[in-house]
């Protein structure tokens, strides 16, 4: 695997947009998410909108 910088800015958001993509997808809110990956409904809003990258921690529990 190659490091790009130049798209590490935007594996985010591709990370992000499918995220929230799956997640509507399912018919689910941010709020039923949160609650059933024990992390704030904040939390999940800034990693949908790519502010934030799930930690490995957050993606294996």
């Amino acid at each position: 695997m190659t490091l790009e910088p130049e798209r590490l800015g935007q594996s985010r958001s591709d990370l992000a947009e499918a995220l929230r993509g799956q997640r509507k997808r399912a018919g689910k809110t941010q709020t039923w998410l949160a609650r059933h990956c024990t992390m704030s409904q904040t939390k999940v809003s800034n990693i949908e909108s790519g502010k934030l990258t799930p930690s490995l921690v957050d993606v294996t529990e």
